[in-house]
Parts: C-alpha cells; sequence; structure tokens
C-alpha cells in the first residue's frame, strides 16, 4: 500500500467511525476531464458492499456537487443517505471524501463541518511536495525556454550550488515573468501541516521560491541574504520561500522589517499565509503585526495560527481600533469578530447583537461565529430572531451553528 492509499484508507475508517456510515469513498479529480474518479472505497462490515460508481461528473450527485461547490452536500444516492465534502487545497478542490448509510438519515450541519474539516486533512495529506507542485503551476503558464531555465537553475541548487541562487534570483522575473500565477490552490507544509495558498503569488514568486525549495543547504540563511540584498520583489519571493521551510529565528529580522514597510506588497507577503511570520515573531511584534493587517486591509483570517496566539491584550487592541473606526463613520473588518470574541471585553457581546443586523452579509456572519464562540445564553434570543429573518444561507448557517 502506498502512503496516498494508506492516507485515504485511514480517512476513510475515521470518517465512518465518527459519522456512523456504512460505507464511503474517496474520489479525485481527473486532470483532464470534468469528472471524479473513484479512487478508494471502505465499508464498515465485510457484507456492506461500497458500491460507488466508478466515476461522477463534476456537478453532479453528491460527491460531485460537493466538489463544485466547494462546500459539503447532503443527499440521498441509492437509497442512501449520503454526506460529501471536497477535498480542497486552498480554494481548489481535488476530489471528495463521502460517507453513506441505508435508510433514511438527517446528517446535521456539524456533521457537515467535522466532514469538511477531515476532507481538507486528507486533501493536505494528498499534496504533492513544495517544489513539484510549484513546477507544476509553473508547466503551463511559462514558455519551454523560460522552464528549460528553470530546471537548470533548480538542479544547479539541488547540488548544492548556492551562487547558481545568488546570480539566478535577481533574473527569474525577467526570465519568468511578473504576471499573477492565477492559482486557487495551495503548497502544503508537512511539518507544520498547514496549507500556503498561492492565490496572492506572481509568477516570479513561484519560481523564486522552487529554486529556495530545491536548495541542498541552509535555504533559511540564503532566503534572508536574498531579502536584505534584493529589489522589492526578491524580498517577497525571500519572504514566501520562508513561509514553506523557515522554521528557526534565523531569518526573522526580514520580517521584521518588512513589517515596518509602507509597501502593501511586501507587508502581504511576510504576513498573510506565512506561518513563518505567525509562528515566529514575538509576542508584541506579533501583535502589531495583526493590528497593522486590519489597518492596511489585509484580511486578519490569512493570518496562520492567529486564533493560537490571540491573547487579551491583542482582543483589546483589535477592538480599540474598531471603536476609532466606527466613530469615524468608517467601515470595520468583518473578520475582527470571530477572534476578539476568543477572549470578550465587556459589551461585545452587545455589540456583536447589534452587528447581526449589519446590512452586510459578511458582517453578520462573523458576527453569529463570535457568538457561537462566546457562549453568552444572553443573546439567543437575538440569534434566533435573526435566524426567523435571515435569508442568506451562509449567515444562516452561521446562525445554526452559534445556536448549536
Amino acid at each position: 500500500m502506498t502512503a496516498r492509499e494508506a492516507a485515504m484508507d485511514d480517512a476513510l475508517i475515521g470518517a465512518l467511525d465518527a459519522f456512523g456510515a456504512t460505507v464511503g469513498a474517496v474520489y479525485l479529480r481527473d486532470p483532464e476531464h470534468p469528472v471524479l474518479r473513484l479512487a478508494g472505497a471502505r465499508s464498515k462490515n465485510a457484507g456492506d458492499a461500497p458500491a460507488w460508481a466508478a466515476e461522477v461528473a463534476w456537478g453532479k450527485g453528491v460527491a460531485g456537487g460537493a466538489a463544485a461547490a466547494g462546500e459539503p452536500l447532503t443527499g440521498v444516492e441509492h437509497d442512501r443517505s449520503t454526506l460529501a465534502a471536497p477535498l480542497l487545497l486552498g480554494d481548489d478542490a481535488i476530489g471528495a471524501l463521502a460517507v453513506a448509510s441505508g435508510g433514511a438519515r438527517d446528517f446535521s450541519g456539524a456533521d457537515a463541518q467535522a466532514m469538511l474539516v477531515r476532507s481538507r486533512a486528507l486533501a493536505r495529506a494528498l499534496a504533492p511536495p513544495p517544489l513539484e507542485a510549484l513546477r507544476s503551476e509553473l508547466a503551463g503558464r511559462i514558455p519551454a525556454p523560460a522552464s528549460q531555465w528553470l530546471d537548470t537553475t533548480t538542479a544547479a541548487a539541488a547540488r548544492g550550488e548556492r551562487e547558481a541562487i545568488v546570480t539566478s534570483f535577481p533574473a527569474v522575473g525577467r526570465r519568468l515573468g511578473r504576471e499573477p500565477l492565477g492559482s486557487r490552490s495551495a503548497l502544503v507544509r508537512r511539518d507544520f501541516d498547514v496549507e500556503v495558498p498561492l492565490r496572492a503569488w506572481r509568477i516570479d514568486d513561484a519560481g523564486r521560491v522552487a529554486l529556495l525549495c530545491a536548495f541542498a543547504g541552509d535555504a533559511e540563511a540564503l532566503a534572508r541574504e536574498l531579502y536584505f540584498t534584493g529589489d522589492l520583489r526578491e524580498r517577497c519571493g525571500a519572504l514566501r520561500g520562508l513561509a514553506m521551510f523557515g522554521r528557526s529565528p534565523v531569518a526573522v529580522d526580514s520580517v521584521l522589517d518588512a513589517c515596518r514597510t509602507s509597501s502593501m506588497e511586501l507587508f502581504e507577503a511576510a504576513t498573510a499565509d506565512n506561518p513563518y511570520t505567525c509562528r515566529l515573531l514575538p509576542e508584541e511584534e506579533f501583535r502589531n503585526a495583526v493590528l497593522k493587517a486590519a489597518f492596511m486591509g489585509v484580511s486578519i483570517a490569512r493570518l496562520p495560527g492567529l486564533e493560537a496566539r490571540v491573547d487579551a491584550e491583542l482582543s483589546r487592541m483589535l477592538l480599540s481600533y474598531v471603536t476609532e473606526r466606527e466613530v469615524a463613520g468608517r467601515s470595520v473588518p468583518a473578520d475582527i469578530w470571530p477572534v476578539v470574541a476568543l477572549h470578550p471585553t465587556p459589551g461585545l457581546v452587545g455589540k456583536l447583537c447589534g452587528y447581526l443586523e449589519h446590512p452586510a452579509e459578511a458582517h453578520r456572519a462573523a458576527a453569529a461565529r463570535a457568538l457561537g464562540r462566546i457562549g453568552d445564553r444572553r443573546a439567543e434570543p437575538f440569534v434566533r430572531d435573526r435566524l426567523a429573518r435571515e435569508d442568506d444561507r451562509m449567515v444562516r448557517r452561521a446562525l445554526e451553528r452559534a445556536l448549536a
């Protein structure tokens, strides 16, 4: 059994046990055709025949619909109650994880969210190594001569030829291009078990990180050097490289420098979707980076591990920022609410109940998620009242989870 097969089998066994289902299946997207192909199946009892279709059209049925929608779906297929969740890397569905039980059964909203957690974990386990993923992303986006140049340079990096990277790093933009990568996918750091989404990357970012990932040497120290000797685009590439392999404080000074900059592009590369920064910045600098992200319009939801590091002081700082914005009649980022709810202050529950009536769906949903985290029963009548009047599906799910 290969590692991929073992990962799928473990995921199926866990899902069958967690949801009391009798059969389960993993479908993977065909790279050439709009179909999902059966990659693995399991039954809880020897007598329960899995009986899953060998392939499912994209967007059809429960599994195909979940993959196309990018969210869990339930339904009845072949007289079985079925629950499926997409295998998501970033925002890209690479397949679906499905379970089914005989007879009538209602899978709950909590079941759907728990299934999504399992399906995302399986997607991370099935993800290719970062260098392989980057080469695949670049393959259809750069011309043959650029691809050959990158092959030659990464081969030199793999031999430990440090100077080859130092001299090639500034040339990546000219050789490969600087256009947006345009990927919905993500790379996976297996040591941290986190995704690094590619949504904000440019082609030269991917090329520079590929060089650093291929290097058979101290890539962290090299990324630091390249940051302090490079231009804006080279610095962004070095910071995105640290997101993939940084694990010691050796390059933290490069992140601190980027966090003090007025360049939105550099600050975003240092903080958004960067687990290195979010794990290794000292507490005070981390709080300041989160506050600056909110101020600069970088969604704090894009700071991986934020919820594990938020404390009462950061919650207070963010709420002070909210108050200043409200007094000035300016908009407030909705993604602040679930974060400050981890360390609620007096009056926060009342403020969140007020935001349940906000005209923007994102604010109503975020306020509902925050109230669910706080768990103050005084908010329950307001949540129920809003649920009775709410038309938006995303907000309704958040309200239902808050009540659960």
